[in-house]
């Protein structure tokens, strides 16, 4: 007999709304306050990591870190009331109800500046948890599925060299040091930024601006050698050339085969430089990793002014708007993804679950030697085989935090 429209609302009325994970008017799961802990990392900036609590003892996570300086006079002053004000969007208020809270806090956030939108972000990222947790599945569940079991990882190493010559530029042989460590961690891709050392070019004379350039293509080539010709090597430039010195740049270092070239302008504020730099070299370009939403990287994606988009889960909006723009960027042309990433535990755990789920998906950044114990602040820990992490099928992001290391290295 064919079961007939009514006939399948009556049945289905009849079952308790628990069976299918939607909490019942009686039983209504509901957020009731947060927590935040900063844990001391290194003169790059601490980590800040967000936890909502619920009614009935569940917890979801998100991560806050980087949206200020390090540098910062009252950044973690800021960020703190950032965070206070937006959980009054969330306060007493399901965890289910994500588009609800992006309604509410999304233009605001974008008003406020990047510190609210790491903000607004990492209490999205503990929703998306704390739903994840509360209907037994993960994240990527929520997202329509995961496409891999294991996603590819580069180990940004710059974070990880300091030590530095007389003139103040950090030794190349200290970045090869934390290469070959890399390689013995079993990483297949690293990541450095030797331009970080250059003279701002409004400054700097001409001779100054060769120096630089030959010092940092240098450090390229001698950790191009150190690590050998199979593994990936990318390059971040911060933004510290222009059109014509990037283009001159790209070329000297086609002999490097990198995998990318990043942000050797900044795409938002020279989008059109930007795709200039794109068409004239060879070496395929990365960058976005402060844009915020899908309208700040609409023209990059349009114009195809770079073939590798990077929307950190931080700072583009959370785990849904970096789903958004991967999604805009497949429609483009199927331009790729690889998220910014140089971050916490937490922030990797939400960009996993992301990743696990776009098709257009490249690599992922890994920040590599910061701290000894960082894979400990989970539980489980981060699983790292062959230059990969695995997909975890814990329910929402897949860990909890170490309650006694977060006591041990808070501030």
């Amino acid at each position: 007999m064919p079961m007939f429209r009514r006939d399948f609302l009556k049945g289905t009325a009849l079952l308790p709304a628990l069976s299918l994970g939607i909490p019942d008017a009686d039983n209504r799961l509901t957020i009731t306050d947060i927590r935040i802990h900063e844990v001391k990392v290194n003169q790059r900036g601490n980590w800040h990591f967000v936890e909502l609590v619920t009614n009935k003892g569940l917890t979801g996570l998100g991560e806050a870190s980087h949206g200020f300086s390090a540098a910062a006079k009252d950044g973690v002053s800021q960020l703190r009331a950032e965070l206070k004000d937006l959980f009054q969007l969330v306060k007493g208020e399901s965890p289910f109800a994500v588009e609800q809270y992006r309604q509410r806090g999304f233009q605001k956030a974008f008003e406020r500046g990047k510190i609210a939108v790491t903000a607004f972000s990492a209490i999205e990222h503990a929703l998306w948890d704390l739903k994840g947790k509360a209907l037994g599945v993960p994240v990527y569940e929520l997202l329509g599925g995961k496409l891999r079991d294991e996603l590819k990882v580069y180990a940004n190493i710059n974070r990880a060299t300091n030590q530095r010559d007389a003139n103040g530029r950090r030794l190349v042989s200290a970045f090869q040091a934390n290469a070959e460590n890399a390689l013995k961690s079993g990483f297949k891709a690293l990541k450095l930024a030797p331009f970080d050392d250059m003279k701002p070019l409004k400054t700097s004379d001409e001779k100054q601006i060769a120096s630089d350039i030959d010092y940092a293509v240098g450090c390229i080539e001698a950790v191009r050698k150190t690590i050998g010709p199979d593994i990936d090597l990318l390059i971040d430039v911060h933004s510290h050339l222009n059109e014509e010195l990037a283009i001159s740049t790209a070329k000297r270092l086609e002999r490097a085969r990198l995998y990318w070239f990043e942000e050797p302008v900044d795409p938002q504020k020279f989008p059109t430089e930007t795709r200039a730099i794109t068409d004239a070299t060879a070496q395929p370009s990365a960058g976005g990793e402060s844009i915020f939403g899908r309208q700040g990287f609409a023209e990059l994606i349009a114009t195809r002014a770079l073939d590798v988009i990077m929307p950190d889960v931080k700072h583009c909006g959370g785990i849904q708007e970096l789903r958004f723009i991967a999604a805009l960027a497949e429609t483009a042309g199927n331009i790729a993804i690889a998220p910014h990433n140089p971050s916490g535990p937490v922030s990797t755990a939400a960009s996993v679950q992301v990743c696990a789920s776009i098709p257009n998906f490249s690599i992922l950044e890994y920040a590599y030697g910061e701290v000894p114990w960082r894979a400990e602040l989970l539980s489980p820990i981060e699983r790292f085989e062959n230059g990969h992490i695995r997909v975890p099928d814990a329910p929402g992001l897949g860990h909890v935090l170490n309650a006694d290391l977060i006591r041990k290295y808070g501030v």
